[in-house]
């Protein structure tokens, strides 16, 4: 329950931010920014974070230390940023989109440290800490972005969000989790492998991410920053939404670990069916609720600047949904090692999105990122799902061995 509420607070204060954004300036230029950097930025967060929670959380065995798991986030966080400074000077980026991208890249370095530590009390069955922790960072940020915004500007507003996590990570987080396990943040041997062995979940991450942010990425080139400011702000109620639920589920990996370590296959399965009902039957409900509500809401929020855009909200439900399922049998496949099946999965929706992405934008406009990711998130939950079927009776006959 700390969990779920501290989730809630944290990505509702965050999806305030860009309404904020928005209400703080004339245009959408700054929340075009914002967007951008979120784009940017959720690529090498995913470096940063390298979709290990899940195997780290399942680690039953205890295969690798949580020194070795901090440690590797320590390394990964560091090359996260130093890789996304390469890359917004490879790119015709003005001077104040790379200094926005870069600060809320050391925003995000900082979030992935945080939730390595989170990964740790998770494990000791802790979630408490995780959510007073979520709590207090999605408040602070919030007050301090806004306070900063209106009286210094955009970018001092986005150093700030770092410090301010920092500090909760430092006087909070770090004493909490080093109250239930004691560990360093020293690399050793072990650290590496646990690095190449998990790569191939990193790349998913990857080829997840690079589908929402190749495509956003292309509407700033193709329409500009303006665009992708009135799609980023139609669509952040979506956002909020498929982030609580990835929050909601979280502790549902310990839960699966422990079917899958006690051979219960019975309630492995049934838990899978459960949650798999769930996800389509909310989504069905938020999909029928943005039909009816999503015009008034969107235009209440941002003005009458917005109404003509608001078409956009609908299919951004579905690809919510669609991330959602995604992030679930991530998490199913992570437990049951099959990450390379995984890898695949990935792989096909981020190909399908490279190949779509430029008709798909110009033939159907703003609405073809809605087309492009649910078409391509549609194809890798296909083909999970199916691997799944063909494969269970083989990993239920080696957990029974």
């Amino acid at each position: 329950m700390w969990n779920t509420i501290g989730a809630t607070v944290y990505l509702f204060c965050q999806w305030l931010i860009t309404i904020i954004v928005v209400w703080q300036y004339d245009d959408y230029i700054n929340a075009g920014n914002l967007a951008l950097a979120m784009s940017v930025t959720n690529f090498f967060f995913c470096i940063a974070v390298y979709n290990i929670r899940a195997f780290q959380v399942s680690d039953a065995s205890e295969e690798y230390t949580d020194s070795d798991y901090v440690s590797a986030r320590v390394l990964t966080c560091a090359l996260s940023v130093i890789l996304c400074a390469i890359f917004i000077y490879a790119f015709d980026y003005s001077a104040l989109q790379r200094n926005v991208i870069l600060c809320y890249m050391i925003f995000r370095a900082i979030e992935a440290l945080i939730d390595v530590m989170h990964g740790i009390d998770q494990k000791h069955w802790r979630m408490d800490f995780i959510g007073i922790s979520a709590i207090c960072r999605g408040v602070l940020i919030l007050a301090t972005f806004s306070l900063l915004g209106w009286f210094y500007g955009f970018l001092p507003a986005i150093i700030a969000m770092a410090v301010v996590s920092a500090l909760v990570g430092i006087i909070f987080d770090l004493k909490k989790t080093r109250s239930l396990a004691k560990f360093s943040f020293s690399a050793r041997k072990k650290v590496f492998i646990l690095l190449l062995r998990c790569s191939p979940l990193m790349i998913v991450g990857l080829t997840s991410v690079f589908i929402a942010t190749f495509t956003r990425t292309s509407v700033e080139m193709i329409y500009g920053e303006n665009a992708l400011g009135i799609y980023a702000s139609v669509v952040a109620p979506t956002l909020i939404i498929q982030a609580i639920a990835m929050f909601i589920l979280n502790p549902l990996v310990n839960v699966f670990t422990k079917y899958l370590n006690d051979s219960n296959k019975q309630s492995f399965e049934k838990l899978l069916i459960l949650v798999s009902v769930i996800i389509i039957g909310l989504s069905a409900i938020v999909y029928t609720g943005a039909h009816i509500l999503g015009n008034w809401g969107l235009t209440l929020l941002f003005g009458e600047s917005i109404t003509p855009h608001t078409y956009l909200l609908p299919g951004a439900v579905i690809v919510a949904g669609l991330t959602v399922c995604i992030w679930f049998l991530s998490v199913v496949y992570s437990i049951i090692r099959d990450i390379i099946g995984l890898l695949i999965g990935s792989t096909i929706g981020a190909i399908i999105a490279v190949l779509i992405t430029s008709s798909f934008l110009i033939r159907y406009d703003l609405n073809g990122v809605n087309y492009i990711m649910i078409i391509s998130n549609a194809a890798a939950v296909i083909f999970l799902i199916i691997r799944y079927l063909a494969i269970k009776k083989k990993i239920w006959r080696k957990v029974d061995a």
